[in-house]
Formats: structure tokens, sequence, C-alpha cells
């Protein structure tokens, strides 16, 4: 299975069924309610967005497609494992390898000479452990 084979496939298990239209977003799911979506800036950064009833929140911003992804996929993990009844897979400290520091209204990750900012510090721990890892084993990871 491909990355966007994965993410599909963690998109319909979280309850996310249609892909946005081509032009809306890099990529992304909907369900009636709530986007989650990747988006390219100008800027050359990668945002992760949810947008929930017209409203549009960025829920981190990133340096690649890569990086966007790996957090998209731990999204739609996270909210598929609560919708199950499930613990959360994460470990509630950061990665010791992974450099976490409030900046503001932000969490500032940093990690092998790159860098994320994440508006919420659950998340910004939960990432700090797939900053690296492939899409085939983040899946493995939400699945254990």
């Amino acid at each position: 299975m491909d990355g966007s084979e994965i993410l599909e496939m963690w998109a319909h298990r979280a309850g996310f069924p249609t892909p946005l239209r081509p032009g809306e977003a890099t990529r992304g799911w909907w369900n009636p309610e709530t986007a989650l979506a990747v988006r390219r800036t100008a800027a050359s950064t990668w945002h992760v967005d949810i947008e929930n009833r017209g409203s549009r929140t960025t829920e981190a911003v990133l340096e690649t497609e890569e990086d966007a992804n790996r957090f998209l996929l731990m999204r739609f993990g996270v909210l598929w494992r609560l919708e199950q009844g499930l613990e959360d897979c994460f470990p509630a400290r950061a990665d010791p390898s992974v450099v976490i520091t409030e900046e503001g209204s932000v969490y500032s990750v940093r990690w092998n000479g790159r860098r994320a900012a994440i508006a919420g510090e659950r998340q910004a721990i939960r990432y700090s452990h797939v900053v690296d890892e492939s899409l085939a084993l983040i899946s493995a990871r939400l699945m254990s």
C-alpha cells in the first residue's frame, strides 16, 4: 500500500469518507461537518488545517509535504482510536530526540534540523513520536 492509499484508508476509518475536490487542497477529506486537509502555502510551507462548519483553523505548519502527511495520518488515527474506545498509542512525554518548546500560541517541534509549529501541546508530543517514521510504520502503530 502506498502513502496515498494509507491516508485514504485512515480518513475513511476516522469518519471522513469524501475526498476534497482537486484544487481545494493538496489532499484532504471531509464529512458533513468537518474537513481535514493538507495545503501548500506561498511561503513553501505545508499546513494541516481543520475546517468545522466553515471556520478553518491551522493545526500544524510543517516544512515538507511528507511531514504534513505524517501529521494528517496521526490525526486520523487518533480520532479513530478515540471512536473505538482505544487508549492513546502515543506516550504522554515527547520523544527524547525531539525538542518541543512553547512559542506564543504554538508549540515548536524541532528534530534533525527540521521544524514544525503545532497548535496543541498534546498533538506536538504525539507528533514527536512519528517525525521520521514512514506512513506504513505510523499506520501499524495506530493499529496496535
